[in-house]
């Protein structure tokens, strides 16, 4: 069973094959969860890294049809990474490719790319997957929930007393940084933020009262059809008003209303007041994950 690295030609097959494994709980991984060739290339455009370099796929023989892949996902770099997880076609599985490919990614991981630290995510219904990671040393750290939105929501006819919704503006970088920054998200500094603000792979609303900044939502839209609501803020004092709902509904609707026909989110199960926001919103609880990591 040769192990060897992605090329470009590989991509339509590997998306298929995370489409299969996306499709019920007993076999769900959080990456990959591409539906498309264009998703797979767009994910490591995303992260600035390039899958030659970072995605290994077992084939049927020299030249045979692929039977399955692993890889990482990571910022360039970084000793940090997300793991693609072991995923194999159905008809190859409990013959030992899942395995091999685990091996070989890890050797990948420590060998070439220098990570330390490795996150895999897998559904808590997908035992075998769960079986293989923690035969390998893998330990679960955390739960979270997927959360899926499958039709536009419905945006509140009247607005919020005192506040105006709009897009976000480049000047709004600084506001948003320090509001983002209060909510005790990720570092990242104002370069960054400006950055995020203007490439073509996040789009931004914030809610204002005059002059001050209410709330900002931040979404992830290098999958156009599928974009991921990556950070929602509101201020201290505006908070358990319905603020960052209205405005999560409100950038929702815009992106369903160009195309897109899903939204995703990763939620903790212990944030409950966040839980009930999203439900409100019309995200349902689509799946719940482990995640696992592990020292290379």
């Amino acid at each position: 069973m040769p192990i060897r690295p992605y090329r470009p030609s590989d991509a339509p097959a590997l998306a298929a094959l995370a489409v299969e494994c996306a499709r019920g709980e007993a076999d769900f991984v959080l990456n990959p969860l591409w539906e498309s060739a264009d998703e797979l290339t767009a994910e490591f455009k995303r992260f600035g890294i390039r899958p030659e370099e970072h995605l290994l796929v077992a084939e049927e023989g020299e030249g045979g049809d692929l039977q399955g892949m692993v890889g990482f996902l990571r910022r360039p770099k970084d000793s940090s990474a997300g793991m693609l997880c072991p995923i194999v076609r159905r008809k190859d599985r409990g013959r030992g490719v899942g395995g091999e490919l685990l091996r070989a990614g890890q050797r990948l991981g420590a060998d070439e790319l220098g990570i330390e630290l490795a996150t895999a995510g897998v559904g808590t219904r997908n035992r075998a997957g769960y079986s293989l990671l923690t035969s390998h040393g893998f330990r679960p750290v955390r739960q979270a929930y997927v959360m899926k939105i499958d039709r536009a929501p419905v945006v509140p006819e009247e607005p919020i007393a005192g506040l105006a919704i709009d897009v976000a503006k480049p000047e709004d970088a600084a506001a948003i940084l320090e509001l983002y920054l209060a909510c005790g998200f990720e570092s990242r500094s104002e370069e960054r933020m400006r950055d995020v603000l203007s490439d073509d792979r996040h789009v931004h609303a914030v809610a204002r009262a005059g002059a001050e900044l209410a709330a900002f939502v931040e979404l992830e839209t290098h999958w156009p059809q599928r974009p991921w609501v990556a950070f929602a803020g509101v201020s201290k004092e505006r908070r358990d008003r319905g603020v960052g709902s209205a405005l999560v509904a409100w950038l929702l609707s815009r992106q369903f209303a160009a195309g897109a026909k899903a939204g995703l989110l990763a939620l903790s199960p212990a944030n409950r007041t966040a839980l009930r926001a999203y439900e409100k919103v019309g995200f349902r609880r689509f799946r719940l994950i482990d995640a696992l990591e592990k020292r290379l």
